[in-house]
């Protein structure tokens, strides 16, 4: 509309903006929801994959050796990685968590729709994915560590198995990326005029 319309009121005493906020008030209750909905499943899985990696880093896949207390695949590449993917899982799992218990304790109001609460839900699902990547790579390696004696068949295969969830994820959480991105991107600029417009008064 034309800025001189902006604070212009109708016959109830309302402008364009009051307008729309009292029309789609019950929009807005709904989003709240579905987003705190989502952000308390999203936050629980985290935490979740938050208490495994921590607990794997406890306990060590090939134990400890008593006369020098160092793990006893120490030297072993895939303890290295085992450690890395392990300490990456937790880092990111406890940034998801962070991230969604922001997004629980937003104030809601009408303007946190338009960028912040959805660009806090793409980067809490995506330090999500990220933390499940790392703990089955961390599973992974444990596994190739304590079982990669004899047969390669049964580590690999495995290997291959642990990147099923990943897709999964991938697969599942893609249409809700999709429809986020393009509500916090796309549809701000769709009416946008491309070319700068002078407005004349009478």
């Amino acid at each position: 509309m034309p800025p001189s319309f902006i604070k212009l009121k109708n016959s109830d005493g309302l402008t364009a903006e009051e307008l729309f906020t009292k029309e789609h008030e019950g929009l807005r209750k709904e989003g709240e929801e579905w987003m705190k909905r989502t952000a308390e499943f999203c936050m629980l899985i985290s935490t979740v994959i938050a208490t495994a990696v921590f607990a794997a880093a406890i306990n060590i896949p090939g134990g400890i050796d008593d006369g020098t207390n160092k793990p006893n695949y120490l030297n072993k590449a895939s303890f290295q990685v085992f450690a890395i993917s392990d300490a990456a899982a937790f880092v990111f799992s406890a940034t998801a968590i962070l991230i969604f218990l922001s997004i629980l304790i937003s104030r809601y109001a009408e303007y946190d729709f338009h960028k912040s609460l959805p660009l806090k839900l793409i980067c809490g699902l995506i330090t999500l994915f990220i933390s499940i990547a790392c703990m089955m790579v961390a599973f992974d390696s444990a596994f190739f560590i304590t079982y990669n004696y004899g047969s390669k068949v049964v580590p690999n295969l495995i290997a291959v198995l642990a990147c099923v969830p990943m897709l999964l994820f991938i697969a599942l959480q893609f249409p809700l990326w999709s429809d986020i991105i393009y509500a916090a991107f796309y549809c701000r600029t769709m009416f946008k005029s491309s070319k700068r417009m002078i407005h004349l008064l009478d």
